[in-house]
């Protein structure tokens, strides 16, 4: 029994508390009154523990509400737990879907300060003279991991036998478990038959309404969580105690329940028509200024939507009213005007085969897909997709490779367009001509025209990307001269001179208005005069369609 946390009790009868669920650190409803409710309920359970002399207690899992729980939440935490610590009473835990994190957990931080256990497949062990308790811990298993999970880690044998003491096995598990829960994909059998070991009880978490049932001679609980986490939580809160006579073979399991703020829920229905006025909405409201105060309340409207009605000055009265939060549901779309119920025709689909559906429209990266499945896994708890879905893109971006995903093909990498207009024009290409029908009067035109004059060097860089074509030249280190002759020497301004920095207008050459048709036939790029030519003529920019051939103006 080298190793083995053994805690020795010197009473005849022991008595363990048995909670979970407590999600500290939720600030339900945006509320800072509510958080402190889920602190005042786990401080409530565990100085009952402490009054009522208990042997231990046991959480089943989700002490926190998520795995990142603020310098607050952890220093209010150590303040509830350290009367446990004074009073000699061992924090036994497991790890829950909320707090779970990939390696060190907050249990076994709490442990390393003598504030908790961590119960896993060796047991921590509570005994008197004639009565031995063994507790055992998994923490919470997705369906993978469940499939993975080593069972034959537990192991007994690690214990001496002891003929004169009543044994009993305890496991603790955090799932939603058939048979208890029915309808559940997994059942506690899928627990407790791979392990080599006879359990008379299965502790539970993670289901926050009480249960407790026999099945296949142990029994099988949930303690329920200790303060409400949804408006659908109606039940009183509670937690277990469970009782180990000396002498007996039988466990004994009671119920507590624990106080907590109270939840009220105002139900408004319109009239015949829909009709319903502020004025008796506030009066309906009135009718329950008692329950209000300190309470968390809903009002829901509920018959034919005929009238609006203004939400946020409803809350504000309410809270007016004393109410700690105020939440407003509007169910009156729900209802046809003949009284029918409108759910009667609606056709329920796949949910998820919608959504898929719709995220093909959307063209998601592969990013988003990964990032689809996380808010859409069911084993991740809400709290946490946000840290989970941030240490998986990680992981995507160190191992994806975008450098080949996005990589994009040269444009001068096809020259097929470039060898058609090589084939096709080569007395052009080789003359440097790219206006073949020019007579010599255009010549002489094109010579005073300086977008002309620019067209006559396309054939040097033809002839330079001829040779990339035919691999005799690198395309980067091809020599354009027409493109760098065109560059713009840097103009140093002397700012000692008073000078105008604005230069005269160059005016085009003048072409009398008899010319106009030879202008015309001259190409493309020579233009009639006009009144709107008269201003200054930009250097010719090259285009694509320059290097390749293509004919038109720019």
């Amino acid at each position: 029994m080298d190793n083995l946390s053994i805690y020795t009790v010197n009473k005849s009868a022991i008595r363990i508390l048995h909670t979970g669920d407590t999600h500290l650190g939720s600030r339900q409803y945006q509320s800072e009154i509510r958080r402190q409710d889920f602190f005042d309920s786990f401080a409530r359970v565990i100085q009952d523990a402490v009054d009522d002399k208990m042997d231990a207690v046991v959480h089943t899992g989700d002490l926190f509400d998520n795995r990142n729980p603020t310098i607050e939440d952890l220093i209010e935490t150590i303040a509830v737990l350290t009367p446990l610590k004074k009073a000699g009473i061992p924090f036994l835990g497991i790890v829950g879907n909320h707090e779970g994190k990939q390696n060190t957990q907050w249990l076994d931080i709490f442990e390393e300060m003598g504030l908790a256990k961590r119960l896993g497949s060796r047991p921590v062990i509570i005994e008197n003279e004639n009565t031995q308790i063994r507790f055992y811990g998994i923490d919470n298993l997705s369906g993978p991991r469940l499939a993975a999970y080593d069972f034959t880690v537990f192991d007994d044998s690690v214990i001496s036998c002891l003929e004169n003491k009543t044994v009993f096995n305890i496991l603790t598990l955090h799932q939603l478990l058939e048979p208890v829960l029915p309808g559940q994909p997994l059942s506690s059998d899928d627990f407790t038959n791979p392990i080599p070991i006879t359990f008379d009880a299965v502790l539970l978490g993670d289901n926050h309404k009480y249960e407790c049932i026999k099945h296949n001679g142990a029994w099988l609980t949930y303690p329920g969580s200790t303060e409400r986490c949804s408006a659908a939580e109606t039940e009183p809160r509670s937690y277990n105690i469970l009782t180990f006579e000396s002498g007996e073979n039988e466990i004994s399991i009671t119920r507590r329940n624990i106080p907590t703020r109270d939840f009220i829920t105002i139900p408004i229905a319109s009239g015949e028509k829909g009709e319903i006025s502020v004025e008796e909405i506030y009066s309906k409201i009135d009718a329950y200024s008692e329950k209000i105060k300190e309470s968390v309340v809903f009002v829901e409207f509920s018959g034919v939507k005929k009238t609006l009605i203004p939400i946020s000055e409803i809350e504000e009265y309410v809270k007016k009213k004393g109410a700690v939060v105020a939440r407003i549901g509007d169910k009156r779309d729900l209802e046809r005007e003949d009284g029918s119920d409108i759910i009667n025709k609606i056709v329920f689909r796949d949910p998820d085969e919608v959504v898929t559906q719709e995220l093909r429209k959307l063209n998601l990266t592969e990013a988003g897909y990964l990032l689809d499945s996380i808010i859409r896994d069911m084993d991740t708890a809400k709290t946490n997709i946000t840290d989970v879905s941030e240490e998986r893109l990680k992981e995507y971006l160190e191992t994806h490779d975008f450098k080949e995903e996005f990589k994009r093909e040269s444009i001068y990498s096809d020259t097929s367009l470039m060898q058609n207009k090589i084939e096709s024009n080569p007395t052009d290409i080789e003359s440097g001509d790219r206006f073949s029908n020019t007579s010599p009067s255009n010549t002489s035109l094109s010579n005073t025209s300086p977008a002309a004059e620019s067209d006559s060097d396309d054939a040097e860089i033809i002839a330079q990307l001829r040779q990339v074509q035919e691999g005799e030249t690198d395309l980067q280190t091809a020599d354009f001269e027409n493109d760098s002759e065109k560059k713009a020497e840097p103009v140093v301004s002397d700012l000692s001179e008073k000078s105008d920095p604005i230069a005269d207008p160059v005016e085009d050459p003048v072409v009398d208005s008899a010319d106009d048709s030879v202008v015309d036939s001259a190409g493309p790029n020579l233009k009639p005069k006009s009144e709107e030519n008269k201003k200054s003529v930009k250097p010719r920019q090259y285009t694509l369609g320059d290097m390749f051939g293509t004919e038109g103006e720019e």
